[in-house]
């Protein structure tokens, strides 16, 4: 296995322990406080845009995820 390969396999790993602990992140009072509105940014509730930051999040680690594994048959 060539050093690129370890690279890569480390930074999946990195990059899926992010995912998880953001995904248990997302059900603590973290994201999710009870009978909590404030603090609101622009009149949208906390928990409404703080599980918008997460998902912002989830998103950009699945593009990194995909950058990773893409295949040189597939690549532009």
């Amino acid at each position: 296995m060539n050093k690129f390969m370890v690279k890569k396999r480390l930074v999946l790993r990195l990059l899926d322990s992010l995912a998880m602990l953001a995904f248990i992140a997302t059900f603590t009072p973290l994201v999710m406080p009870k009978n909590e509105l404030s603090p609101a940014l622009f009149g949208i509730p906390y928990t409404m845009w703080m599980g918008l930051l997460v998902s912002i999040f989830f998103v950009i680690l699945a593009y990194l995820v995909s950058l990773l594994n893409k295949e040189k048959t597939n690549a532009d």
